[in-house]
């Protein structure tokens, strides 16, 4: 049996070090931007951003949009909800120490759903990348996070509460799909600014066949190993195509899918490895595997409470 990457006709330009233009930030104003913003500023220290956008969405209220009157005094409007909110958005970028010019950054307050907004944010400013935190359970936000992930149109970088700021061990999880070819390259990219610390890991999940109905001279563990070197050898031809200047550089390791659902496997290669970020693409097909992105993509989110996770568009 002989598995064939897609995508292999041509051979691939040098990948360059990654270096991101606009990134924009989701704040809640609550604890957890601590924790966000510490690791923005982690991340903005090994790669390159020129300009960061942070936004803050409030719900949206009637009292936002009339002006209260208490024997003719006005008691709240927008706009000092709006003054009240920027100000306290200022404090909290005042008490880090980001490491990016200060003008080069800006700050948005909208009204409404807090996913429509992001999402129409997103699209006036064309992120590179949108950062958002997800706490810890299942919280309104972690649900925001994942169906950011799912909808937005560019790159978006999960970052659990949990999440250590730590980069050196990177893992893609590969389908042969293009979109394992953009997690590929991304994974490359940040691994060639980040320097010689960083290594990629790519995690390849395959499903032993029934063999039952067939009459094979094999036992099982014989025809595991065949199989699995079948698998390999075209991980390492799919590496080889779309990054073959790091080929030899890239980890690989080969799963063997013995349950349901392919995601827990992922997070447990990526547990095992102590990797600080994981790199998969939104979503994807596989003409030899059952579906590896997509719905997988979801679930690693929803299961994932310590890695930080960046989905590639």
């Amino acid at each position: 049996m002989s598995i064939s990457p897609i995508d292999m006709k041509t051979k691939d330009v040098s990948i360059l070090p990654l270096h991101l233009q606009q990134v924009m930030v989701a704040l809640e104003l609550e604890q957890g931007d601590s924790h966000l913003l510490d690791y923005f500023d982690f991340f903005a220290q090994r790669v390159p951003i020129e300009a960061a956008h942070f936004l803050h969405v409030l719900p949206s209220f009637d009292v936002f949009n009339t002006i209260i009157e208490e024997e003719g005094q006005s008691l709240i409007s927008n706009f000092e909800i709006n003054e009240e909110v920027l100000n306290e958005m200022k404090a909290e970028l005042k008490q880090k120490t980001l490491d990016i010019p200060l003008s080069s950054i800006s700050l948005d307050i909208r009204e409404g759903n807090p996913l429509e907004e992001l999402l129409k944010d997103a699209i006036e400013i064309l992120p590179d990348l949108v950062l958002i935190g997800q706490k810890a359970g299942k919280g309104e936000h972690g649900i925001l996070a994942g169906n950011l992930a799912r909808k937005a149109k560019g790159n978006v970088l999960i970052v659990p509460e949990a999440a250590p700021r730590q980069l050196n061990h990177i893992v893609v999880p590969i389908d042969f799909s293009s979109y394992s070819v953009k997690a590929l390259k991304m994974a490359i990219a940040l691994k060639k600014q980040l320097g010689e610390p960083a290594k990629v890991i790519c995690v390849h999940v395959f499903k032993m066949p029934d063999i039952s109905v067939y009459r094979i001279q094999k036992t099982y563990q014989q025809l595991e190993k065949m199989i699995e070197a079948d698998h390999k050898e075209a991980l390492q031809r799919f590496i080889e195509q779309h990054a073959p200047e790091m080929a030899s550089e890239v980890e690989l390791i080969l799963i063997n899918q013995e349950e349901p659902g392919i995601a827990h496997y992922i997070m447990e290669a990526a547990q095992n490895a102590d990797a600080g970020l994981v790199v998969m693409g939104a979503k994807g097909y596989s003409r030899v595997e059952l579906l590896l992105m997509g719905s997988v993509t979801e679930k690693l989110l929803s299961i994932n409470k310590d890695i930080s996770t960046l989905v590639v568009k």
